[in-house]
């Protein structure tokens, strides 16, 4: 019984992590890609240089608790042979950590650009730079929105065949 109390725990924390992690992703779809492309180049780069920098200091808390939470569900999942829900779990953490190394390589070189832009004086090719910031987006919005449906599939599925 105390272990059904901790796999429930678990996928609620998993639940709600990652649906902070989607939202982020949804927002992006909704509202955060499309008004980047209408910023002048100077807002553009005063908000992308506060986004980062906020981004930057809370995402090595909430980058690893999401990760060790899916971690965690998985495992307790297979402990209740429930392999199916397991692997989508596992499949979520894999996207997670796929968008982590996606981050890693492609975003955050643009960010270390941006962040040593001067405001008065901005270079040239910022509009360039923006339209590849938000097309990496775009590919990042798979994995964030992924791993979460992922998550809400694996507890249904759980909570399905029980």
């Amino acid at each position: 019984m105390l272990r059904m109390k901790w796999i429930d725990l678990s996928l609620g924390l998993s639940t709600f992590l990652s649906g902070l992690y989607g939202g982020v992703g949804f927002f992006i779809v909704m509202g955060g890609n499309p008004a980047i492309t209408l910023m002048s180049d100077r807002t553009f780069a005063e908000y992308w240089q506060h986004t980062d920098h906020f981004m930057a200091a809370r995402m090595p808390v909430f980058g690893p608790l999401l990760m060790i939470s899916l971690l965690l569900s998985a495992i307790l999942l297979l402990k209740e042979a429930r392999a199916l829900p397991a692997w989508l779990m596992l499949i979520a953490l894999m996207m997670i950590i796929g968008d982590v190394i996606f981050t890693l390589n492609v975003n955050h070189p643009y960010n270390k650009l941006i962040q040593s832009w001067e405001l008065e004086s901005l270079p040239a090719d910022v509009r360039m730079v923006r339209d590849k910031v938000v097309d990496a987006f775009y590919i990042r919005i798979l994995f964030m929105m992924g791993a979460f449906l992922l998550v809400i599939l694996s507890a249904w599925l759980r909570r399905s065949n029980q």
